[in-house]
This record gives C-alpha cells, structure tokens and sequence, in this order.
C-alpha cells in the first residue's frame, strides 16, 4: 500500500466542511488535517490534539507548518502560499490516503472548486 498526499486549499470554512462531510461519507475518518478550521468536531482537531504539533516530531523535527507541509512532498514556495492564504481566512485540507483512493478525493476536493490545490 503506498499513501498519497493529496492537499486543496478552500476559500473558507463553509466550503472545506462540505469536502470533509463528503469524504466522510465514504468512509474517511482521520486521513485528514484540517489547517484554518479550529473549531471542534472537524478533522483531526476532533480528537483535541493539533495534528501539526505531533507531525513535527515525525517530520524529523520540523518546527513550522511550512516546514511539516515540505517533508511531506509539497515545495517550499507553495507551502509558504498555502499558509499565507491559510492566514488571511482560507482553510487547508491535507489528506494522506491509500493511493489506490487518491483519485476519489481528487474528484471530491474538485466537486468543491478548491482554490488550489497539489
């Protein structure tokens, strides 16, 4: 089984719960990491920890979101993008799924006019 790193940035809160509840659906649960959404009940922040927070020590000990976003195959330049959206009210969804499901949340971020994505 090879994972795929699957990441779409949406305008706003509305937008990126409509793709989580849609993949939920299907049967994704904790693939995901919700970055611009803090309130409680999506993503992984569900389970009340910061995803990015535990990913820095498994990303041999990245100390930014920036920094976690590159080891996990996104360029420098684009991850810094991703965030500075991120900051001016944006919300990313970063998934990590069996490759062989890779395709059908490729479909589901584009069925929600993702604003970019990787």
């Amino acid at each position: 089984m090879s994972i795929e790193t699957i990441v779409a940035l949406f305008k706003d809160t509305d937008s990126s719960r409509q793709v989580l509840k849609e993949l939920y659906e299907v049967g994704f649960k904790n693939e995901f990491w919700v970055i611009g959404d803090t309130t409680e009940g999506w993503g992984n922040e569900s389970a009340g920890t910061n995803p990015f927070n535990s990913s820095k020590s498994q990303y041999d000990g990245a100390t930014s979101e920036t920094e976690v976003l590159t080891r996990v195959g996104i360029a420098e330049e684009e991850a810094q993008a991703y965030m500075k959206a991120v900051g001016q009210g944006s919300v990313l969804l970063i998934g990590q799924v069996d490759g062989s499901r890779g395709q059908e949340v490729r479909d589901i971020y584009g069925r929600h006019n993702p604003v970019r994505n990787s």
